[in-house]
């Protein structure tokens, strides 16, 4: 242990006196040209991240009304006209999105079934029907 306390301090001492001597750098002069704005670099070209497209869940539900819920990525759509409008804008955008349908079993299937249609009619590639997990 005594001989790796002397190499340090030796080499402490050492590091002192050899800085004493020098000049800082922050006040020597220094000419900077006036440079350019564009730098001259060939970047790799990057190939972009591919698109995956969205997933879109769709839950009917019956209220104690007996009235029609519908939501739509669990957020609540007044009426099957705005989730029809809201789907078509959709398809336009991007037909690859993934459809899941659920709906609890006091809506009547009819219910399902037209919405399946429609998400068929307008050209979504994959329409899923979502169960629950006994």
């Amino acid at each position: 242990m005594t001989p790796m306390i002397d190499v340090v301090f030796l080499l402490l001492v050492f590091f002192v006196c050899a800085s004493v001597g020098q000049v800082p750098d922050s006040l020597l002069p220094a000419e900077l040209s006036a440079g350019q704005t564009e730098a001259q670099v060939d970047l790799p070209q990057q190939e972009p991240e591919e698109w995956k497209s969205p997933e879109v869940r769709i839950y009917l539900d019956r209220d104690a009304q007996g009235q029609l819920l519908i939501q739509l990525n669990e957020r609540p759509v007044s009426s099957a006209a705005e989730l029809d409008s809201r789907l078509t804008r959709l398809a336009e955008l991007d037909p690859a999105s993934r459809i899941i349908i659920g709906f609890d079993d006091a809506v009547a299937f009819q219910h399902f079934i037209d919405t399946y249609d429609r998400c068929q009619a307008l050209g979504f590639l994959s329409i899923s029907l979502a169960v629950k997990a006994e």
